[in-house]
């Protein structure tokens, strides 16, 4: 299932970049959504041990970035700083995994 993506604003870079929100919790995540600054990736549903993504991501990815989601009628937020594991404008797969007690980000660079 792909990703919906809509946005306002500045356009920074235009890399290739598959996002995907994987849920690896024991709850099923509602309104879950990836937000890049003015930029937002909306997966909605995101069932127990399934994922979403978005193949080829239109949008500069931030280094300050928020993970967004509903779990149980509670809205949950994570605040996220790439800047450890993703090279501005590098192309590849940018992962994140809910757990019931963390997020966690993987970048995988793009073999040439």
């Amino acid at each position: 299932m792909l990703i919906g993506c809509g946005a306002n604003g500045f356009t920074f870079t235009n890399a290739d970049v598959q996002v995907a929100i994987v849920n690896q919790s024991s709850h099923d995540l509602e309104n879950a959504e990836a937000i890049f600054g003015d930029y937002t990736c909306r997966a909605g549903i995101v069932g127990k041990t399934f994922s979403k993504g978005y193949m080829s991501y239109p949008h500069p990815i931030t280094a300050d970035t928020e993970l967004h989601w509903d779990e149980n009628g509670k809205h949950r937020i994570e605040k996220i700083d790439l800047r450890k594991i993703y090279p501005p404008g590098g192309s590849g797969r940018l992962t994140f995994t809910v757990y019931d007690d963390r997020v966690e980000m993987n970048f995988r660079k793009k073999s040439s």
